[in-house]
């Protein structure tokens, strides 16, 4: 049986991740690593507690000498930006804490699979690519997930339907060059621009409204954990479910809308054997203009990777 290593547990991402898995009992087993080990150890015997009502899922601390093929490894390590600290310092740090973890992950010697959830989530994916030697369809990032997930709260609250009917994404840098690609976007199968109430605005003030949305979250609570733990579980759910699943994640592109060797948030097919960018998602001119000019700001942030 497949078990869930998540490796930064001890802080809230990690542990709401664990949470999400563990009550919605995705997988039988997750096992918990952190630095903080006491912490660790205290965020397992809290969400176990709560596996009462499930079917018996195990969460406890363990180690990366347990990791077994196959296993699925989600890392949400990394440090925050700190006051007066530069985009390229915080690329250093986490760079190094993702090299780190990486190496541990792989001295085991068995094929598993990455998924990164530390930011800048892009960046780091692919130092996490290269860091590990696996093939680009084993290792991958959240990408804009959560900020497609963002996306679709505000369009069903916008139009007063269920999430459920939804169907939009953000693409690009999981940071402030994303977009929304609305072009395909639509409800319950009606194109976006053909639903009742739309106008020609709308992009403007869904990006407003997302964005004052997670500044007043950070502003109340600091961060963020909910929503990516929730997003994380989903990917996880694809990776352990025969039937595909489409998620806007990040992984390499080695040609895809003519992209290359850069990760970056795409919709992509996710199935027991990893990850396939889907390459034919319809763009319009001036989003595909976005995708680029997003892709280059990564690529960039790569380069000055130490």
């Amino acid at each position: 049986m497949r078990k869930v290593f998540i490796v930064g547990a001890g802080g809230m991402v990690g542990a709401a991740t664990a949470s999400a898995l563990a009550l919605k009992e995705i997988v039988s087993e997750i096992v918990l690593i952190d630095i903080a080990q006491d912490l660790a150890i205290g965020q397992a015997m809290d969400i176990s507690d709560a596996t009462a009502y499930t079917n018996g899922v195990t969460v406890r601390v363990g180690d990366y000498s347990e990791i077994a093929e196959n296993d699925i490894v989600v890392i949400t390590s990394g440090a925050p930006q700190k006051p007066g600290q530069s985009r390229r310092e915080l690329i250093a740090t986490n760079a190094k804490i993702m090299t780190d973890v990486v190496q541990q992950v792989m001295a085991q010697g068995k094929p598993v699979f990455i998924l990164v959830v530390a930011n800048p989530v892009d960046v780091l994916t692919y130092v996490a690519l290269q860091e590990s030697g696996l093939s680009k369809e084993r290792v991958f990032g959240s990408g804009t997930t959560l900020d497609s997930a963002r996306l679709r709260v505000a369009l069903a609250q916008r139009f007063h339907v269920s999430q459920q009917h939804v169907h939009a994404y953000i693409l690009g840098e999981h940071g402030d060059s994303s977009f929304p690609a609305l072009a395909a976007a639509n409800i319950a199968g009606l194109p976006l621009t053909k639903f009742p109430g739309f106008t020609p605005d709308i992009t403007a003030h869904i990006q407003a409204d997302i964005q004052h949305k997670v500044y007043k979250i950070i502003e109340t609570k600091k961060s963020t954990y909910f929503g990516i733990g929730h997003s994380i579980a989903k990917l996880v759910e694809a990776l352990t479910t025969p039937t595909g699943s489409i998620y806007p994640v990040c992984s390499l592109a080695t040609g895809e809308y003519g992209l290359e060797g850069v990760v970056i948030g795409l919709p992509s097919l996710i199935t027991p054997g990893g990850v396939k960018i889907l390459d034919s998602y319809p763009l319009s001119p001036t989003e595909t203009k976005q995708l680029h000019q997003s892709a280059k700001i990564v690529s960039d942030m790569i380069k000055e990777l130490p």
